[in-house]
């Protein structure tokens, strides 16, 4: 347990709330931490100036808006930072629905 208390904020929040059964005040008062500490800082300073990561909605996969946010999320990023919901704003205006399905590549130049 001490191990894993002295990792990541967004190791932490889940270890006080699922095996050291903290208060939710002190779990959420971690999870908050996950912006500006750790993994999600290194996330979120990798944001481009236009809300999105590797300037891409979808692709390249891993490093693109779509996969950073849901990293962010499973890190506990709060859904209410600002960076986060920029990113929701691209990936929402950029996606087309084609095909009965969501498409977030950007149709080509014409």
């Amino acid at each position: 347990m001490p191990w894993l208390l002295s990792g990541d904020p967004s190791v932490r929040w889940q270890v006080l709330r699922d095996l050291v059964c903290a208060s939710p005040h002190d779990v959420e008062s971690e999870r908050r931490r996950v912006a500006v500490e750790g993994w999600g800082v290194r996330l979120l300073a990798a944001q481009d100036v236009d809300g999105q990561w590797s300037h891409a909605l979808y692709s390249p996969k891993w490093t693109s808006t779509t996969y950073t946010l849901l990293l962010l999320h499973w890190l506990g990023l709060p859904s209410d930072h600002p960076q986060a919901l920029a990113g929701c704003r691209q990936v929402w205006d950029g996606a087309r629905f084609y095909d009965g399905g969501w498409n977030c590549e950007l149709p080509p130049h014409r």
